[in-house]
């Protein structure tokens, strides 16, 4: 008969086997850690190479492209919703869980002392982790009735309500996070 601690002990190594086994992918998964191919001059954004820059003062990790420049387009609230579930289906740079900013995560993106280039070459307060030609505001998910906002990154920044379908001011980048 075998002693009882040997028992214990297979018992235990048995279900850990077991369970390591079928975690396997799970900790795999949690265990990936990327790793930046270059950062802001202030270190606060740093590009993961994959269409991604998280923002390491709160977290945020922004689509590097915006709409316009990944569909050379305008696009309404309505359409910014949609785009934002479709490159969830795509899974874009492995993550599931994009949306549309709020105002104030879109606020963020603003900084007076930064320059960057807009779609028509005008002066907008991005940093340049960001490439140059992108729009100049951000849809948000804030909205009230036939109304959403949008947040500026040119001249005094800022946010203000849009027409959902017709604002002239319609462009996007999504977002997600924040992420640890």
């Amino acid at each position: 008969m075998q002693h009882p601690s040997r028992i214990a002990t297979f018992n235990t190594v048995s279900i850990f086997l077991v369970v390591l086994f079928c975690m396997a992918p799970v900790l795999a998964d949690s265990l990936k850690t990327k790793k930046p191919v270059a950062q802001s001059v202030d270190k606060r954004f740093k590009d993961f190479g994959d269409g991604t820059i998280l923002d390491s003062k709160n977290g945020l990790m922004w689509m590097k492209q915006d709409y316009w420049q990944r569909e050379g387009k305008w696009v309404n609230w309505y359409t910014a919703n949609e785009y934002a579930q479709r490159m969830n289906n795509k899974n874009f740079a492995g993550y599931s869980d994009w949306r549309l900013p709020t105002p104030e995560e879109a606020a963020t993106l603003y900084e007076r002392r930064k320059r960057n280039l807009d779609k028509d070459g005008d002066k907008i307060y991005l940093d340049r982790m960001f490439p140059a030609g992108a729009g100049w505001s951000t849809w948000t998910e804030k909205e009230k009735k036939s109304k959403a906002v949008v947040v500026s990154l040119k001249d005094e920044g800022g946010s203000f309500y849009q027409d959902k379908i017709s604002g002239t001011d319609a462009f996007l980048r999504l977002i997600r996070g924040p992420v640890s």
